[in-house]
């Protein structure tokens, strides 16, 4: 009894390692897809954000 509870661990670990794996991938492959038809790799539609500190009085 003791020997099928040891054999059946590693059926569970596998079956969520796959099941982890094949999200992983899919979330991959959705980002890749929703990303694909950007073509404009300059960002000029957004605006760009800087390190650059402004010294503008508010009063």
């Amino acid at each position: 009894m003791i020997a099928n509870k040891k054999m059946a661990m590693p059926d569970k670990i596998t079956m969520i390692n796959l099941v982890w794996s094949a999200m992983i991938a899919v979330m991959l492959t959705a980002t890749v897809t929703l990303y694909q038809d950007r073509s404009d790799v300059d960002g000029s539609n957004y605006p760009q954000v800087t390190g650059r500190y402004s010294d503008i009085s508010y009063y």
